[in-house]
């Protein structure tokens, strides 16, 4: 075993050197301790969020310590005596400093979620070659075997965002929940409903994050989680559709979260042949896209995954079967935006969040539209982009998701063909084209409108400023002037 990494150039050590001023019994424990194991065995990095405890109060230690060394300080709980300090680049560092839960650290370690977080380490012992891991409830040797057990049989009641801590845990750790663990969190399953909304927003994007989100989704459900959390894709279930559709809707919409979360991983998965033909073009500039970070760590791949498993939760008010037995649902995507838009606000995601998906959701029956069209024209280009924004890209990949969800095998490869070429024209126009197609510069202004046009300030200057923008995407107009004559003859 390797000596515990001080990480943050130092910064750590630092506050371990004040907290041994402090005499008084205190432990790293958790996360970090767990991280640093697994480091150890794999040869990966230790994490940079850092739980300490201690046997005394908490919350003025933790604000000495941040007045001392610069970090930013929150109470986190002033009943648990718990308190955060934040430090912000090039140190990237998060200490908690709480009290230690019970007459000492055996019992505040059992009283925790999960064994293979119920480990410690005595920050007296922290310089040494290897220093002794606390650990009472048989952590090591579960992290070892990688399985998942909770600490107690109440472990969830005590605390039941924990139900969603084990999925978390399983999925990011990629490990097996024990039996004992898993008839647990069915029995509570119930209870899921109880924590804050943004502590079920932290754990399910986190889930949603991890690889096979699809898969976690289904989890859920088996665990009797989902209807809590959200009982808006619960509700899918048996909805049954029309040809070309295979599968209900919501099989659908976990084979469409699948396919999404491969083809925005692209290029780092490797595509079926025809689909590399198409996207290789754009590979640094969709891993670039995909890569951004939208709010508080989320990523855009993992909020586009988040607008696949909303995009269809309109379809069970706009169910309706005709008489020919055919199932239609009419507007679903307009219905299916305005309830991503109730699930993400009541999950307290940001308005930036809350947009993007909305955006999505609610403009990904578009490109379908367009390929019915005799010709796709570059006015018809600019307007999707001019609706959608950057979130274009994501309806473009969400799309090909979509199909291939709707068809599975039986979409022909001329049909596959044709959405491929789609999507490539639209990423072409959208990433090397910006200035022709997308958002070509304006060759007038609003007060240029108003001044040949006699205008007063209002909504026609700006339909006429578009009507500019389109002749100019069309190459009907290439200059002011041509720009100005297009506006006379208008």
């Amino acid at each position: 075993m390797s000596k515990l990494p001080l990480i943050g150039h130092g910064l750590l050590k630092r506050i371990l050197d004040l907290l041994r001023s402090e005499a008084l019994p205190c432990y790293i424990a958790g996360g970090y301790v767990r991280e640093w194991l697994l480091s150890d065995s794999e040869g990966s990095q230790s994490g940079r969020d850092v739980d300490l405890v201690v046997e005394g109060d908490a919350i003025p230690i933790a604000r000495r310590i941040a007045n001392e060394t610069g970090g930013a300080f929150y109470v986190l709980d002033d009943e648990t005596d718990a308190a955060r300090i934040v430090y912000g680049e090039p140190f990237d560092l998060t200490v908690d400093l709480a009290a230690m839960r019970g007459p000492d650290v055996v019992a505040d370690l059992k009283a925790r979620d999960f064994t293979i977080n119920a480990m410690a380490i005595d920050v007296h012992e922290c310089d040494k070659p290897q220093p002794r891991v606390l650990d009472p409830c048989g952590g090591q040797g579960d992290l070892a075997g990688r399985i998942l057990r909770a600490t107690n049989e109440y472990a969830f009641q005590q605390d039941p965002v924990r139900l969603l801590r084990a999925l978390r845990f399983a999925a990011t750790l990629n490990l097996r929940i024990e039996p004992r663990t898993e008839s647990w969190i069915r029995r509570d399953a119930p209870l899921i409903t109880k924590p804050s909304a943004e502590r079920i927003r932290l754990e399910l994007a986190l889930i949603m994050a991890s690889p096979g989100a699809a898969g976690h989704l289904r989890r859920m459900d088996d665990l009797g989680l989902l209807p809590g959390v959200l009982p808006e894709v619960m509700a899918l279930k048996g909805v049954l559709q029309s040809e070309p559709h295979i599968y209900d809707v919501y099989e659908h919409t976990l084979v469409t979260v699948a396919e999404t979360e491969r083809l925005s991983a692209f290029p780092n998965v490797q595509l079926h042949s025809e689909e590399a033909r198409f996207l290789n073009p754009f590979a640094a500039e969709l891993t670039a896209h995909f890569s951004q970070t939208v709010c508080e760590q989320r990523r855009r791949c993992t909020l586009l995954k988040f607008a696949a498993m909303l995009h269809d939760v309109g379809k069970p008010a706009t169910h309706t079967v005709q008489a020919d037995g055919r199932i239609h649902t009419f507007g679903h995507e307009r219905v299916s935006a305005e309830m991503a838009r109730e699930v993400l606000t009541r999950l307290r995601f940001s308005r930036h969040e809350i947009r993007l998906v909305d955006t999505i959701v609610a403009n990904h029956m578009r490109l379908g539209l367009l390929l019915k069209e005799p010709s796709i024209t570059r006015r018809a280009i600019y307007q999707f982009f001019r609706d959608t924004g950057d979130a274009g890209v994501d309806v473009v990949i969400l799309v090909l998701a979509d199909q291939l969800a709707t068809r599975g095998m039986t979409l022909s490869i001329d049909h596959w063909r044709a959405y491929l070429g789609l999507a490539q024209l639209m990423l072409e126009n959208y990433f090397h084209k910006p200035q022709e197609v997308v958002a070509p510069p304006p060759l007038v202004t609003g007060d240029d409108v108003m001044v040949l046009l006699g205008l007063r300030p209002g909504p026609q200057v700006g339909q006429l400023l578009e009507a500019v923008r389109e002749a100019q995407v069309e190459g009907q107009v290439r200059t002011r002037e041509e720009a100005l004559q297009f506006l006379r003859r208008i």
